[in-house]
C-alpha cells in the first residue's frame, strides 16, 4: 500500500492533524484497529507522503505514480490511502500515469480518522483491499476510487461532501461496484479502442488556470492580468454547456486565447442537456464558445479537465505546440470521457 498515512484526531471535536508515522508505527495500528486485514491479503506498507491532502500536487502524482510502476509485479493489487480534499485530481492523475493500468489501483481514504469513534477508515480500507487482491480483474484493473459502499472509476470521480460518509460521487456515470453483505460488480464495461498515442512524460504544467464563469465575468481583467502567462484555461461554464457569450469583454477574452493559449470548456453539473449530457452544440451560446476555438471536456469532472489539460501542456513540442495541444485534447487516454 502506498499513499497518504491515515490522520489523527486530536479531541473528539479538536482539529485534525497528520500524525508524523513511520512505516513500522502505521503498520502496527493498523493491526491494532484493522486486524481483517491478514485475513484478506498479505499486506506491505509504505508511506510516501505524510502530509495534509490540501498539499498533494503534481509531485505527488508523479511520485505515486514511479513507485507503483516500480513495484508492478510484487503485488496483486495497489491501495493509495489519501486525504479527501484532492484526492479526485490524484486518481484522474494516476489514471493517466498509469496507463495502462496492469493491476487493481485502489484509491480510499476516511471522513474520520482511525482513531475516531464512529470512524468510516476501517470499513473503506478493509473492502478497498480486499477489492485490490480479490475483485475480477477484468473489472477492476484500472485506477478506481473507493469511499463508503460504492466504488467508482477513478477519473471519473468528484467529492460532494465534506461530513457525509458517502464523500464521493461519479456524477456522470454509473459505479464499478457495490459493496454491502457482498461486493457486487457491474458487468464489465468493453473499453473504447483506443487509437496509438505518443507517450507522454510524468511532466504537468504549472501554468494552467481554472476559471469559473459567472455572470458578469470580469474577463477584460482577466485577460489583462494573467491570461498570457498561462499555458492553458479551463473554464467552468454553465450547465448547459453555455457561457455569457453576448458579453463583448468575455468573447474578447477568447479571441485573446484563440491560437495561442488552449481553452477547455467544462461542466460541473452532474446530468444536464438531452438524454442527461450536457451538449453545447445545442445552445446558441454553446456554439459561440465552440466557434470561439473551445475544446469541449465531455463527460469529464473539472478535475480530470484540469489535470488532462495539465499534463498535455506539460508534454507540448516547442514546434507547433496549440496544434498539438488539440490533437491530444481529442485523444482519449484513460476512458476519461
Amino acid at each position: 500500500m502506498a499513499g497518504e498515512a491515515p490522520g489523527a484526531a486530536v479531541g473528539e471535536k479538536g482539529p485534525l492533524v497528520v500524525p508524523e508515522l513511520t512505516a513500522p508505527e502505521l503498520r502496527q495500528r493498523l493491526r491494532e484497529r484493522v486486524p481483517e486485514l491478514d485475513q484478506i491479503a498479505r499486506c506491505d506498507l509504505e508511506i510516501l507522503s505524510n502530509c495534509d491532502s490540501a498539499h498533494v500536487g503534481p509531485d505527488e502524482w508523479v511520485l505515486f505514480a514511479r513507485t507503483i510502476r516500480a513495484q508492478w509485479k510484487r503485488y496483486d493489487g495497489i491501495v493509495v490511502l489519501h486525504g479527501t480534499d484532492t484526492l479526485a485530481y490524484t486518481a484522474s492523475a494516476l489514471s493517466f500515469l498509469l496507463r495502462p493500468c496492469l493491476k487493481p489501483v485502489v484509491v480510499t481514504g476516511a471522513q474520520r480518522p482511525l482513531a475516531a469513534l464512529r470512524t468510516d477508515a476501517r470499513r473503506n480500507l478493509i473492502s478497498a483491499v480486499e477489492i485490490a487482491a480479490r475483485g475480477p480483474r477484468g473489472a477492476v484493473s484500472q485506477v478506481t476510487v473507493f469511499f463508503d459502499e460504492l466504488l467508482f472509476q477513478g477519473n471519473r470521480v468528484r467529492k460532494r461532501s465534506a461530513s457525509d460518509f458517502a464523500a464521493f460521487e461519479s456524477p456522470k456515470t454509473s459505479p464499478l461496484a457495490w459493496v454491502g453483505t457482498e461486493i457486487r460488480y457491474a458487468p464489465h464495461r468493453v473499453r473504447k479502442a483506443r487509437r496509438a498515442v505518443p507517450a507522454l512524460k510524468p511532466l504537468f504544467s504549472r501554468k494552467v488556470g481554472m476559471l469559473h464563469v459567472t455572470p458578469g465575468i470580469p474577463a477584460g481583467a482577466f485577460a489583462r492580468t494573467w491570461l498570457n502567462e498561462l499555458d492553458a484555461l479551463v473554464l467552468v461554464v454553465y450547465s448547459s454547456g453555455t457561457a455569457p457569450t453576448n458579453d463583448p469583454e468575455f468573447m474578447a477574452m477568447l479571441a485573446q486565447a484563440r491560437g495561442r493559449v488552449p481553452v477547455v470548456i467544462v461542466t460541473d453539473t452532474a446530468h444536464a442537456g438531452e438524454g442527461g449530457r450536457a451538449d453545447p452544440s445545442l445552445y446558441a451560446a454553446g456554439r459561440e464558445l465552440l466557434r470561439a476555438g473551445c475544446l469541449w471536456a465531455g463527460e469529464m469532472t473539472p478535475e480530470c479537465a484540469y489535470v488532462k489539460t495539465s499534463l498535455i501542456a506539460g508534454n507540448l513540442p516547442r514546434r507547433n505546440p496549440f496544434e498539438a495541444f488539440h490533437r491530444l485534447w481529442k485523444t482519449d487516454l484513460a476512458d476519461e470521457g
